[in-house]
Order: C-alpha cells, then structure tokens, then sequence
C-alpha cells in the first residue's frame, strides 16, 4: 500500500504536498506538512497550510477518528518495513482506494509520490521532500 522504504527504518521525517482533487470542486484542494516517524509506534502528520492540523499517534493514543488511525498506521507499517504485498494492508487498501501508485527514489528507497484513487475517482497525490530517514 503506501511503501515508503524496504529496509526497515528507526525514524523519518519528510515535508509533503498534499493535492486532493475532487470531482464536485473545480480547482484542486492543497495542503502542505510535515511528517515524523520514529519505531515503533509514533507518528505525526501535521499539515501546515491552509490550515494547521495535527494527527498523531503515539502507541495506543491518538487524536484522531478510527477511519484516519487506520490510514495512518498503514503509513507506519509500511515505514516499519512491512510489505505494501502483506495481505492485511492489501485487503485495507481495496477497502478504502481502487488503486494506490507509489513512486520510490532509488537513491534511498523512499517513497517520493503516492497517488491514491478513490472508489469515486476523487485523487489525492502526495508528494514528499526534505527526507531523512534513520
């Protein structure tokens, strides 16, 4: 689903752009952030334009709803090094995307653009920069 290294990693931070395009909204939606991931278990997606917004997960707590806890520890495992081919992730996927496309850079086996298509055809393309990973 959303590999975003092979080998297994003990932190990574990334500055992203978020583009949401919408099929009801004529222009598309863009929001900037930035992500931090240290093992096991914590992650922060913080979007820091238009609008501040922190999504966190540190163990068992967390601040947001089941549905984005559930993308969000997707994003951990496949940080974690778990395979985006693991038939729990595949089976979490189909459920909420028809199609995922991931474009790694080989230079350091990070993702550096997920493009997720909706069951409804609305996209959301993130694309990371600034990456180190641990």
């Amino acid at each position: 689903m959303l590999a975003f290294i092979i080998a297994v990693i003990v932190s990574l931070e990334a500055d992203f752009t978020q583009t949401k395009t919408v099929a009801l909204m004529s222009e598309p939606q863009v929001s900037k952030g930035h992500l931090v991931y240290r093992a096991p278990d914590y992650m922060q997606w913080a979007y820091t334009s238009p609008q501040q917004v922190v999504w966190e997960i540190d163990g068992n707590k967390s601040n947001v709803s089941p549905q984005i806890q559930k993308l969000l520890r997707m994003i951990m495992s496949s940080i974690a090094g778990d395979s985006p081919d693991d038939e729990k992730m595949q089976r979490e996927s189909k459920r909420l995307f028809r199609d995922v496309r991931i474009t790694m850079d080989e230079s350091n086996r990070v993702a550096k653009r997920v493009e997720m298509i909706e069951k409804n055809g609305d996209t959301t393309i993130i694309e990371f920069d600034h990456v180190v990973a641990k």
